[in-house]
Parts: structure tokens; sequence; C-alpha cells
């Protein structure tokens, strides 16, 4: 398949107030395939987030360099389309123009904002709640109104930054079960960034696994199970397997960051 997105030997550093120099990331190297789902797991602090900044254009690295489609990134697009843990929905605007707000950017006639408005409001399951604000919706429906923000402008890759972070249990899973449908119909490229396993797992075609700080990629888990996937699949034993070998190489990582902090693990 044809690499949609490559990340090519990133490194980035910040300088603190202090003049300290901290290495986030270190020679990063990944890539994603056309309509593959990626997602990336790490210890805290391993530079997760750091990664999709870059990704998005919101950081520059300090080198090496990522390229969407053959063209370097090196600010924010419409090519991406980003979703964050926290709901960053537009409170003065109702839900169906938040959805329509890239799209307006765009000079997208009304007729098609329209279409493309009512046909996300009924792929999130939010018909009927086009005219409500944001204040009215819980924190699920806000996350689904960003879902169908991000991809009503038919981005060429969505970048996910722990979206379902902020959700109750229950919540989280139902969202899960909603993205994967999506990305199943839709076939648009995604880079998920979690510190859930079984999500990384049960949503991803690939899973990347990064060290402790400096953040590397350590492992690349290529998850091969078939679409379309359903929850009971986290009770098989492949599912299993794949989780066991996840948490094992997390863990070794998670007491280097502790052994780095505070001396050992006790």
């Amino acid at each position: 398949m044809k690499k949609k997105l490559i990340i090519e030997e990133v490194t980035k550093r910040f300088v603190t107030p202090k003049r300290e120099e901290i290495v986030a990331l270190e020679n990063v190297s990944a890539y994603v395939e056309t309509s593959e789902f990626v997602t990336i797991v790490g210890t805290s602090g391993c530079g997760k987030s750091t990664l999709l900044k870059i990704v998005a254009g919101l950081e520059r690295p300090s080198s090496g360099k990522v390229l969407l489609d053959g063209r370097e990134i090196r600010e924010p697009g419409a090519d991406r389309g980003m979703v964050f843990q926290s709901y960053t929905l537009y409170p003065w605007l109702t839900v169906k123009d938040n959805i329509a707000f890239g799209l307006r950017l765009k000079k997208t006639s009304k007729k098609e904002i329209d279409e493309i408005v009512t046909y996300y409001l009924e792929k999130v399951g939010l018909a009927g709640f086009d005219a409500y604000y944001p204040k009215a919706l819980s924190g699920g429906m806000k996350q689904r109104v960003a879902i169908a923000r991000a991809m009503a402008n038919n981005p060429e890759i969505l970048l996910l930054d722990e979206p379902f972070g902020a959700l109750d249990a229950q919540t989280r899973v139902i969202m899960q079960e909603l993205l994967l449908q999506l990305m199943e119909e839709t076939k648009m490229t995604v880079l998920f960034v979690t510190h859930d396993i079984d999500e990384a797992i049960y949503l991803g075609d690939t899973v990347y696994i990064m060290t402790a700080r400096p953040g590397r990629i350590k492992e690349e888990v290529k998850v091969d199970v078939p679409h379309p996937r359903s929850p009971d699949i986290k009770m098989s034993p492949m599912f299993l397997e794949l989780k066991k070998k996840v948490v094992k190489s997390i863990r070794e990582e998670t007491i280097k960051a502790v052994a780095q902090t505070f001396g050992g693990l006790a």
C-alpha cells in the first residue's frame, strides 16, 4: 500500500526557563499507509502528543521531517483534521455551525454544507441536535461533534490526541465503536494517540510503542484482526496475546521512567 504519512528521523528538543535542554523525541521514524488506522502508545511523558502536534504542524521538529502525500509539513493545514481530548468546540456556535465551520472557510456552497452536515450528524448519532449549543451536550456528544467537524472537511489524515480520555468508561467504549465504524465506512487514514492499551489494539491496524523519554519507536505491532471488528474481539486469545505483549513492553519503559525520575522502583 501507499505510504500516506512518513515520519522521518524526527527529534524535538525543548529548552526550559532554566536553560536546561529536554529531548522529548529522538530519531522517531514511522509511517501510516493510506486508509490505515495507526495508534501510538507509551508511558506518560514519552512524547506521543508532541509527535502528533508535529504531524499537525502545531510544532516544528528540531531535526527530521514529516511528509504527507510527499509534501513536507511545516504548518497547520486543512489536509489534517485534529481532535483533542478537551472539547474544542466553539461555545457560541450551534452543533450544525460547529461542524460547518471549516466548510464555510473553504467557501463551500450552502447546499453542499447542508448535505455534508446532515450526513455526519446522522453518522455520529446526533440527528436532531443541529440547533443545540455545546453547553447542552454531554461529553460524549461533544466529542461526536468534534469528530464530525474534523471529518466533514474530508482531510487526508485524521489526527486524534486522547479524544476519549475524559469520558466515562461506558461512553468511551461506545465512542470507540462509533469511530471504528466510521473509519471502516469512510476508509479514512488515522493517527491516534492513547494511553489505553485495549483501545490501541481494538482500533489500530498497527500499534507503535514508544520508549520512555526521549521518545523513540521501540516496537511496531501489527494487529492482524479482520474488519469489521466487534467489542467481543477483546476477549479473543489473539487479542489477549497482543495485549500481553504491549503491556509487557510499556511496563519495561514505565520502570525506566520511574528510575530516571526517582532513582529506582520501590
